[in-house]
């Protein structure tokens, strides 16, 4: 595995409605127009950012990440209204056993559209064919039907509920556990 491609320089995928490019800075006013939402929120790890400051913050620490070479994030812009909708990325990069973690976050605008599928397809090709992974982990609370959608689609295969796994605002939550992996996405 070659994990140093992820790493190397930025990779900008395309597809029919999106241009999918390394997360950064630049991006704050965007991207606090998100994770600012109580909706898309409910369903995250994370706190809803309050402040502008709350984003660069954030997009300071995923570009300090990618400096150390532990984690790749993508917007993900929507070519119509050239708009930053949502973000997809690798995080928990295991380089000794070949494997990451896919995490993604949606505008609530345009959740059901196929957009986060879109998005995370071109990069899943990329780290299994280009980059050499053997396995590709997902997670969701086990009542985000929409993010599990979006595994399931992918070819994830459900693997497991992770009891009280995350303490998420406060309270311990269940965990839907999906992979993929190398010769499974191959097949495809």
């Amino acid at each position: 595995m070659d994990v140093g491609k992820l790493f190397e320089s930025s990779h900008t995928f395309e597809t029919d409605r999106l241009i999918i490019r390394r997360l950064t800075p630049e991006y704050a006013l965007e991207y606090f127009e998100i994770a600012s939402s109580p909706i898309v929120s409910a369903e995250t790890i994370w706190n809803r950012h309050q402040t502008l400051e709350d984003t660069i913050g954030y997009l300071q620490r995923v570009s300090n990440r990618f400096e150390k070479k532990e984690e790749i994030h993508w917007g993900i812009i929507y070519k119509e209204t050239d708009k930053l909708v949502g973000r997809t990325g690798l995080i928990m990069i295991d380089s000794e056993h070949e494997k990451a973690e896919l995490g993604y976050v949606i505008s609530n605008q345009y959740w059901n559209q196929g957009i986060a599928t879109e998005a995370t397809y071109p990069i899943l090709e990329y780290a299994f064919n280009e980059v050499g992974f053997n396995r590709i982990e997902a997670r969701c609370r086990t009542n985000n039907v929409g993010s599990y959608r979006v595994m399931e689609k992918l070819g994830f295969v459900f693997e497991g509920v992770l009891r009280k796994q995350l303490k998420i605002k406060g309270k311990f939550m269940d965990q839907k556990l999906y992979s993929i992996l190398k010769e499974e996405f191959i097949s495809k």
